[in-house]
């Protein structure tokens, strides 16, 4: 069953010039279509600066589209600030990237994991307690680190704290924000096993943003590959892994550690492009080891491939992409 659903979603910003004065235009997000169902998860990948987190902004209605759709339950996303979008966000929760840095160091843990329950009027007073000490229990915490200030507490304690936070209101909607990126690789794979244990008990709906696609492959059931504001694979994790078809999700996988791999690997050229100077065509085609001339004037299409998967390249369905290149 969907739970929210972004549809042709885009989002610019206006951004002053540095040197020469004025404003230029900044696409983040450039036409997302994404779909969160119950109990499955989304994992949205990609370099620092496609777009990832703006897109879970706009998922979660902190910020408006300026184009496109979000909806909730199959209605339109509430304006941020307005009574019908503050009811909202009790079924909807953000786990941040940096754990310390979103908790308060003045108040205890367990203070801190009450404070939603009192805001959205969630059950009795004196029900908070119990419901608090039974959330620190779900995400593996001991009853006595409620006394906790945050930086009493591990990385992945503090971590911790924030999901039985975000898991106080019941939500049905969890967006989580590169969530283990300032985590070691050992506390990494406990919270990753958290959260995919978390989604089974309560059957959340969540979006995983990540520059990790190793990270995301034993949480996702999909996985949409995010280029300078554009979706450009999408589909499930053994597909993309055993035979990505995007020359980006190729170069990103390349860039995962393997011993076990064999022969060169396709390594990225240079800088992703700035957005607000997106070269015409297919942003990918600067850095693109195999791009031909149509590349660079014809921005390709999300489509399905035969396996199902949506991949937006010209050569994505071509049996020899080199000799496509020489003709």
């Amino acid at each position: 069953m969907t739970v929210l659903r972004l549809h042709e979603v885009r989002r610019t910003y206006s951004t002053r010039r540095s040197f020469f004065g004025g404003t230029e235009q900044v696409s983040a997000v450039d036409g997302v279509s994404l779909c969160l169902e119950r109990g499955r998860t989304v994992a949205l990948v990609g370099e620092s600066g496609c777009g990832k987190s703006t897109t879970g902004r706009l998922a979660l209605g902190i910020e408006l589209p300026d184009g496109g759709e979000v909806t909730f339950d199959g209605m339109p996303m509430p304006r941020p600030g307005t009574k019908a979008w503050r009811a909202l966000r009790r079924r909807m929760q953000l786990v941040f990237q940096d754990p310390l840095g979103a908790l308060d160091r003045r108040l205890t843990i367990g203070v801190q994991i009450k404070e939603p329950l009192a805001i959205h009027k969630i059950g009795k007073p004196a029900e908070h307690e119990p419901r608090m000490h039974k959330l620190l229990a779900a995400v593996g915490m001991r009853p006595d680190q409620a006394d906790s200030y945050p930086h009493e507490l591990s990385g992945g304690q503090r971590q911790r704290a924030i999901l039985a936070r975000a898991l106080a209101t019941e939500p049905d909607v969890l967006v989580c924000d590169e969530p283990v990126s300032a985590l070691d690789v050992s506390i990494q794979a406990q919270v990753v096993n958290l959260l995919s244990d978390l989604q089974k008990e309560f059957g959340l709906a969540m979006l995983f943003i990540s520059h990790d696609l190793k990270l995301v492959g034993c949480l996702a059931h999909e996985v949409a590959v995010m280029y300078l504001g554009l979706i450009v694979e999408q589909g499930e994790p053994a597909a993309i892994y055993s035979r990505p078809a995007h020359p980006y999700t190729k170069a990103l996988l390349a860039a995962v550690p393997d011993p076990g791999r064999r022969g060169p690997r396709p390594l990225l050229a240079g800088e992703p492009p700035n957005p607000a100077a997106r070269p015409t065509g297919c942003a990918f085609h600067p850095r693109c080891p195999i791009a031909v001339s149509k590349c660079s004037r014809v921005t390709p299409a999300l489509l399905p491939g035969a396996d199902g998967r949506l991949v937006a390249c010209h050569l994505a369905h071509v049996d020899n992409p080199l000799q496509e290149r020489v003709s």
